[in-house]
């Protein structure tokens, strides 16, 4: 079956760009434009350059290098996703990285030569990882909709499980939001309704009502989970800019009475930081006791030298360098390199998207000290089911999967 991916191929090679063409074919692209001169490329892509999905560039060309392509489509303000074609030493992967995010352009990662099958895949499963974190297609909720669904209380909080390898115990759980409709069986998604909510500046109802309903449910958690478990909630740049958050955040907390230790708010890393309020309102909520994450890491614009002077408490590395990790060199570097600078500055590290058995043992003969989330640990999902869920897992089937990785 062909697929509707618009690919372009730069490289000095005739042989690999034939060889690139055969191989796309092979797993399903069909619309592949390839250009042995980097320099007729950018002028088409600069030209158009919606035009392809992902860019495939060498990083040793004699015209222009991989490093030149990546930073003219930064300025071109290109939206697709770029790929070195190049085995990488792991100091130039961590440069690639840098100049990527300081461009404002999607790294996809490397694939190194020979060329092969399964390695371009990954490149196109990381691309539509991508895609879906920000909601491409799905049927968005109209303003009306969702306004409804707030005014009567149908923001519900779905939880998805941090786990400790090496304890096999549940340490923090990701509030995750979610729209129970009565004519619907399953739980409305978010890429649904976060869209609009965006668009139509609903997020702070949003969020408030699913911490509201966090709040009540905490006294369920504690009963599940023990009284230090924590919960991450999700608070988009655009709410930082907004200097009064802390103070209704507070509110709510403190009519509850909960430790504020106990609560993470996840900052997503889509957007920089950059604002005067944006920093305000986020050193506030550290000063005031709230654990602070860095949701996403390795996908948007916060560069390490950033990470290193704002006051995070946990950085979250995003699935797509998480995905196929025990086999993908730029993934491990980048990994390597976020986790020298968490134990230097004594930051959390979790690892999100966690679905192959492969990835979770490479992972934890690594990284002992790493949280784990994900679909294989567990899927997000309501309160009332939470405590079934970590009987069951504690019996057997979380302590296999932690053996079989130690073995």
């Amino acid at each position: 079956m062909k697929r509707s991916r618009r690919v372009m191929v730069i490289d000095d090679s005739e042989s690999i760009l034939a060889l690139m063409v055969s191989m796309l074919d092979g797993i399903g692209y069909e619309d592949v434009c390839t250009h042995s001169s980097p320099q007729k490329a950018l002028a088409q892509l600069k030209r158009s350059p919606q035009l392809f999905d992902i860019v495939f560039t060498d990083l040793n060309m004699p015209e222009i290098d991989g490093m030149a392509v990546i930073r003219e489509l930064g300025e071109v303000n290109y939206q697709g996703g770029i790929c070195i074609i190049s085995d990488l030493d792991v100091r130039i992967i961590e440069l690639a990285a840098e100049v990527a995010r300081q461009q404002k352009v999607c790294l996809l990662g490397n694939i190194a030569k020979p060329i092969t099958p399964d390695g371009l895949r990954l490149i196109f499963d990381r691309m539509s990882q991508i895609e879906e974190r920000k909601f491409i297609n799905f049927k968005k909720m109209s303003k009306k909709e969702l306004l409804d669904c707030i005014v009567r209380q149908q923001i519900i909080p779905y939880y998805q499980p941090k786990l400790n390898p090496q304890n096999n115990l549940v340490e923090s759980l990701e509030v995750l939001a979610r729209i129970k409709l009565p004519e619907e069986t399953d739980a409305v998604l978010p890429g649904r309704f976060i869209p609009t909510a965006m668009e139509h500046e609903l997020m702070d109802l949003l969020t408030m009502q699913l911490a509201e309903k966090t709040a009540s449910d905490m006294d369920s958690l504690s009963d599940i989970f023990g009284d230090h478990v924590k919960v991450s909630i999700n608070l988009s740049p655009q709410q930082l800019a907004d200097l009064d958050i802390p103070n209704r955040l507070e509110a709510l907390f403190e009519a509850r009475q909960i430790d504020k230790n106990r609560v993470v708010l996840e900052i997503t890393e889509e957007y920089a930081l950059k604002s005067s309020e944006q920093m305000e309102s986020l050193n506030r909520l550290r000063i005031r006791g709230y654990g602070l994450s860095l949701d996403d890491f390795g996908t948007g614009f916060t560069n390490i030298q950033q990470l290193r002077s704002l006051p995070f408490t946990e950085v979250k590395i995003d699935r797509t360098l998480i995905n196929q990790i025990h086999s993908d060199q730029f993934s491990q570097v980048i990994v390597s390199s976020l986790t020298d600078i968490a134990e230097k500055f004594k930051v959390d590290l979790v690892a999100e998207g966690i679905e192959h058995f492969e990835d979770l043992e490479y992972l934890t003969a690594r990284y002992p000290g790493i949280l784990l989330q994900g679909f294989l640990i567990s899927r997000p999902r309501p309160v009332e089911t939470l405590s079934g869920w970590y009987q069951q897992w504690l019996k057997g089937v979380g302590a296999s999967i932690v053996e079989n990785s130690q073995a």
